[in-house]
């Protein structure tokens, strides 16, 4: 066969060889890139559903601790109800009294839309009302019946110190649904009678917008869609604001959790938690379980009985769990496919061409190493035995050796850690017989070694393929040292403090400017409290910084184990610290920061120097609906200050002037 004749139109032997060359390869190169396709989904998959858990589990931990708080005011209403009712005052009339009370205590809560005191036959005797942030006395003529309200039964069949939790509903207002809705929950505990007998029951009206609102702005904030959905599949909190309350909506009785997303429902209806994935996305679930968390409580608590069940639910949808990548390795793969038939078809072509002149064929040799030259990855060619039959510059570059040196040589011999050779010497030879073995399924990140002994991190990329009736396996290695550097950096910087492990000022500030909106939206309290590590600078001179450091690690030890979960805590100075305490008033924050001042001064600080020991000063400011977070911080500073001038190891409270 002549050199035109092969180069006009390539005969039947060429694409017979091509094909068996090719198809291999090929269905090779598509079941590593399927094998990385798949691990790469289901690491994604498993990552996000540990996300979505964790989301959830808070969100649930929130709204229990805020239904729990709420049980504790019924109980406490109708006690003091009964107690007014066991000691009236001859100069003002008992129900005066209790409208004075029940004014205070919606007054100082602003969370309950009514506040009243019914009767055993269900009448309302004292009324509250919330209206746009101001508690108002219901006069005598609004007051209503409420007797055939079913939350009134149930509550007038508790028994004194239990309450009884509604479901979550739209108030009705003189038989219809008040408008605009009011989500609703009523807390209901009977108010006993002293001598004998029960008196009514207290009722205290939830507002249900902040539960809701918190999740709407938790689900906006992320790639998920957050879920509040009650025991018969009704949203409270769903997809879209005009399908909810299809329970209570006559409009909307055709929306529901149940036909929206009937799959999932299916599953999650019957269970308290999980994770199910269905064509919708990821569902993530858990129920709201405040009897399990009383009864973990203990005496602590009430008995208290909640007729209605609520889930969380988060959905991720199947467009965020996909792969971003995905096109591009699409991309990627037809690529590689292209060059290797390129490269296979040449490879046809040579050995149906053997008849041809050697200068030809060396031709081709050469045409191919200057490709594999060009290379940044080292790329390297092994037989059965493991013994190097091609070595590149990049190769050379990498490892060290010269390709005078590697080529006849065992690969793994030369760049394997030792303690690795038996292992490999098993793969090798399964290889030898199959062509199979490990290493090439997908992208794998490895020790290597050089020839001056050090290691380094290596991402090895490697393929199998028969010529002559022996196995041959090509591999690609990249030196991921600067990457992996990269990546643990900025894990490390992202949002804690390198020395403590605490949060940096950067992540403190910024949770929280969060938590000071929420205060100042909601009207709960919130408190600062600001440290300093008394004499620090004599203790960095008597005994080095190394000291100086196992001080602050401690320090920030002892607080953490003080604190809360819920607390705010970093480190926004050399040694001065920060402790952020929602849902906390000036006196309570005074008692934590009092606590945190004797753990530091009866606790050993240095492991090093065991005789050292470290007292700090604090202050204590709480933020009121005018100030800012820079002017929470001034007033601590300044408390922390005068703590310091009174001679420090105490806690000073800001003035709040």
């Amino acid at each position: 066969m002549s050199t035109d004749q092969a180069n006009s139109s390539p005969p039947p032997r060429v694409i017979f060889a091509f094909l068996q060359l090719y198809l291999p390869l090929a269905f090779l190169v598509l079941l590593v890139a399927s094998l990385v396709y798949l691990t790469q989904k289901n690491t994604r998959l498993e990552a996000i559903k540990g996300q979505q858990t964790n989301i959830v589990r808070l969100e649930r931990e929130v709204l229990e601790t805020d239904l729990l708080t709420h049980v504790s005011d019924a109980v406490f209403l109708a006690r003091l109800t009964s107690l007014a009712m066991d000691r009236p005052d001859g100069h003002v009339p008992l129900k005066e009294v209790l409208q004075e009370a029940f004014l205070y205590f919606s007054q100082s809560q602003k969370v309950y839309d009514q506040v009243r005191f019914l009767d055993t036959s269900g009448r309302e005797v004292v009324r509250i009302n919330l209206d746009k942030g101001k508690a108002r006395v219901v006069g005598q003529k609004e007051l209503q019946p409420k007797g055939p309200r079913y939350y009134v039964n149930a509550g007038l069949k508790m028994s004194p110190g239990q309450v009884y939790i509604s479901p979550f509903d739209l108030n009705i207002e003189h038989g219809r649904l008040e408008m605009p809705h009011k989500p609703t929950i009523r807390f209901v505990s009977p108010v006993e009678d002293p001598g004998d007998g029960l008196l009514g029951v207290v009722v205290l009206n939830f507002l249900g917008d902040r539960i809701l609102d918190r999740l709407r702005r938790a689900s906006r904030a992320g790639q998920n869609e957050l879920f509040l959905v009650n025991q018969g599949g009704w949203w409270l909190v769903g997809p879209n604001p005009e399908h909810e309350w299809g329970h209570s909506i006559s409009g909307r009785t055709a929306f529901s959790m149940a036909s929206a997303y009937q799959q999932a429902w299916r599953d999650i209806a019957p269970e308290e938690n999980g994770q199910v994935v269905t064509p919708h996305g990821l569902f993530t679930y858990q129920s709201v379980a405040l009897m399990d968390k009383m009864q973990a409580a203990g005496a602590s608590q009430p008995p208290t009985r909640m007729d209605d069940h609520w889930w969380i639910i988060s959905r991720v949808p199947q467009e965020v769990l996909a792969l971003p990548w995905l096109p591009a390795m699409f991309w990627i793969c037809a690529g590689v496919m292209l060059l290797m038939a390129g490269v296979v078809w040449l490879w046809a072509m040579a050995r149906v061409r053997r008849a041809l002149a050697e200068s030809e064929s060396l031709g081709n040799q050469r045409r191919l190493e200057f490709i594999t030259n060009t290379s940044q990855d080292a790329i390297t060619l092994v037989d059965s035995q493991d013994q190097v039959q091609f070595w590149n510059l990049a190769a050379e570059r990498l490892f060290g050796y010269r390709r005078e040196e590697a080529l006849g040589q065992s690969l793994h011999q030369l760049l394997a850690p030792s303690e690795q050779h038996a292992t490999i010497a098993r793969g090798l030879e399964v290889f030898g017989h199959t062509g199979q073995g490990a290493i090439f399924e997908g992208r794998r990140e490895v020790l290597a070694r050089r020839k001056d002994g050090s290691h380094f991190p290596a991402e090895v990329s490697a393929s199998a393929f028969s010529l002559d009736d022996q196995w041959y396996a090509a591999g690609s290695v990249r030196d991921i040292t600067e990457h992996k550097q990269n990546e643990e950096a900025l894990k490390r910087l992202a949002n804690t403090d390198g020395l403590t492990g605490v949060l940096n000022r950067r992540r403190f500030m910024e949770l929280s400017r969060q938590e000071v909106a929420r205060s100042h939206r909601y009207g709960g309290p919130l408190s600062l409290i600001m440290l300093d590590v008394d004499h620090f600078k004599a203790v960095n001179d008597s005994y080095g910084h190394e000291v100086g450091d196992e001080v602050l690690v401690s320090l920030s030890q002892v607080c953490r184990q003080v604190l809360r979960q819920v607390d705010l805590f970093g480190r926004v100075g050399g040694e001065e610290f920060m402790a952020l305490l929602p849902e906390t008033g000036l006196e309570g924050a005074a008692m934590v920061a009092e606590r945190l001042r004797e753990a530091l001064d009866t606790h050993a600080v240095s492991a090093s120097k065991p005789e050292v020991r470290v007292t700090i000063s604090l202050g204590v400011a709480q933020l009121s609906p005018e100030t800012r977070l820079s002017d929470l911080m001034r007033l601590a500073d300044d408390a922390m200050y005068r703590a310091k001038q009174n001679g420090r190891n105490r806690v000073e409270i800001s003035d709040q002037k």
